[in-house]
C-alpha cells in the first residue's frame, strides 16, 4: 500500500496520523483477544487452566502485592515497593542527605 503523501496538507496529514493511531489500537485489542482465547483453548485441551498455568489469582477481589524494596532504617516496619508516590520518610531521608540505595534492602 501506498500513500502519495506529497500532496497532503499539514491538517489532512495530522488526522491521517490520529486515523492511523486508532487503526493500531484497534487491531491491537483485536490481536490481543483473539490470542487470549487460542491460548485459553490450548491449556483447556491440554487439561490445564490458563491462569493456574501462569500463578494467576483470578477470585474475586484479590490483589497483587508488589514486593518491598526499600526499608526505613529508624523504623523497619515501614517498607516501599518504590511503585506510586514517595512516603513521607523516604522523602525526608532523602532530604537529610541519604541516598535512596542506602535504603534498599537487600
Amino acid at each position: 500500500m501506498s500513500i502519495d503523501l506529497t500532496s497532503l496538507s499539514v491538517a489532512e496529514l495530522d488526522q491521517l496520523i490520529r486515523d492511523a493511531g486508532a487503526r493500531i489500537e484497534l487491531v491491537k485489542r483485536q490481536q490481543y483477544a483473539q490470542l487470549k482465547r487460542s491460548l485459553e483453548a490450548q491449556a483447556r485441551e491440554a487439561g490445564f487452566d490458563v491462569y493456574q498455568l501462569f500463578n494467576i489469582d483470578r477470585s474475586e477481589g484479590s490483589k497483587r502485592v508488589a514486593v518491598s524494596t526499600y526499608r526505613n532504617p529508624k523504623d523497619p516496619e515501614q517498607t516501599w515497593a518504590g511503585i506510586g508516590k514517595r512516603p513521607e520518610w523516604i522523602r525526608a531521608a532523602i532530604n537529610a542527605g541519604e541516598s535512596l540505595d542506602s535504603m534498599r534492602i537487600a
